[in-house]
């Protein structure tokens, strides 16, 4: 018995069943309110914007002539990727950006090793390429892991 003479079992019991119950409505409420589709040219537009932002940082420093616009050029494109990011993010209302379980039938470490893909490859051409090698292959390659997301998400998988 608690202080108030009631069984504890009992009463702790039913309060946990229904502190579960209403988190679990919660939770469905909340997934339901950002399942709202946002427009299939987010992802795309991602995408290119990585890509172009790193190629144009890459290139700038193997093309001296054309160093400075290359660098603003990258940056504006880099710009638009975290604005595209931010919209993307918020056009649903709730941002599940720290939900690393992709469903059934993902595992959950294929959430956390894919995008450290692009990263690893972008070191693979550091090798022989220097900076530039890296800063072209991690935007390429992580461009095309947005595109590929996107294209995955519209034809009704999970990103």
């Amino acid at each position: 018995m608690d202080s108030t003479g009631e069984p504890t079992d009992v009463m702790d019991a039913r309060r946990a069943r229904d502190a579960l119950a209403a988190a679990c409505a919660a939770k469905a409420a909340a997934r339901k309110a950002g399942a709202r589709d946002r427009p299939f040219g987010y992802a795309i537009g991602q995408g290119l914007t990585f890509a172009a932002g790193f190629i144009a940082l890459g290139l700038s420093d193997r093309m001296p002539r054309y160093g400075i616009w290359l660098v603003l050029a990258g940056l504006a494109s880099l710009a638009g990727f975290f604005a595209l990011i931010w919209f993307g993010a918020h056009h649903g209302g709730v941002t599940g950006w720290f939900d690393r379980n992709r469903g059934p039938g993902r595992p959950a470490w294929y959430a956390w090793v894919v995008p450290l893909v692009p990263t690893a490859l972008g070191l693979l051409a550091w090798i022989p390429y220097g900076v530039a090698g890296w800063l072209v292959t991690f935007g390429v390659a992580s461009g095309a892991d947005y595109v590929l997301r996107g294209i995955r998400w519209r034809l009704g998988g999970t990103a």
